[in-house]
């Protein structure tokens, strides 16, 4: 079967992506919307995940995408700040390319069905950008920045109404100095409380 690949290409902010952009910028901006609050419950991720998504962080191995919700939470009571910075982005759709990941079997029902889910066409979002974090307990306020690649499979939703919903999320990025950070913020705040007691 002949794929072809069609590729729309943004470049800057988040808030420049038009009401009008293509289905995976769309998503990518509804994604970073979600990904970067600081109150999970007014943005939820979820309805933004298919049911069997999963994770990779780096070269850490795949683990499902269940478990982001619980680091956002936990991110929330830990940072003053957090936002991602978006220098460009990648939407890649690659038709004649679908079948759900979300639970069906493709294997049984009617040839309706399986000419629906082979139309249910695949896009992958790739975008670089330049995430920012801000430690509730810093007391110089010291914004951390580190440039990060992010690549995201996504798959329209069984359901029929159209969202795009993703698979895979693969994130790499160095993460050390915002390791660092929190450990040096943290041996200070150990250091005040000790030199408290006496």
């Amino acid at each position: 079967m002949t794929s072809t690949l069609t590729v729309t290409t943004h470049t800057g902010p988040t808030s420049l992506i038009p009401s009008d952009a293509s289905p995976g910028l769309l998503f990518l901006k509804a994604w970073l919307i979600a990904i970067d609050t600081l109150d999970p419950t007014t943005h939820p991720i979820e309805p933004l995940l298919a049911k069997r998504a999963t994770l990779i962080m780096g070269n850490e191995p795949p683990s499902h995408a269940k478990h982001i919700s619980p680091m956002l939470e936990v991110r929330a009571k830990h940072l003053e700040a957090f936002g991602h910075e978006l220098l460009i982005a990648w939407d890649i759709e690659l038709s004649g390319k679908g079948e759900s990941i979300e639970g069906e079997e493709t294997e049984t029902g009617t040839d309706e069905k399986k000419e629906q889910m082979k139309k249910r066409g695949r896009r992958t979002v790739m975008f670089e950008a330049v995430p920012s974090t801000v430690f509730k307990n810093d007391p110089d306020k010291f914004e951390i920045k580190v440039k990060e690649f992010n690549i995201i499979e996504l798959e329209e939703s069984s359901h029929g109404d159209g969202r795009l919903l993703a698979t895979e999320i693969r994130t790499y990025m160095d993460s050390r100095p915002v390791q660092d950070r929190a450990a040096r913020l943290h041996s200070q705040s150990s250091y005040g409380e000790s030199r408290s007691q006496y």
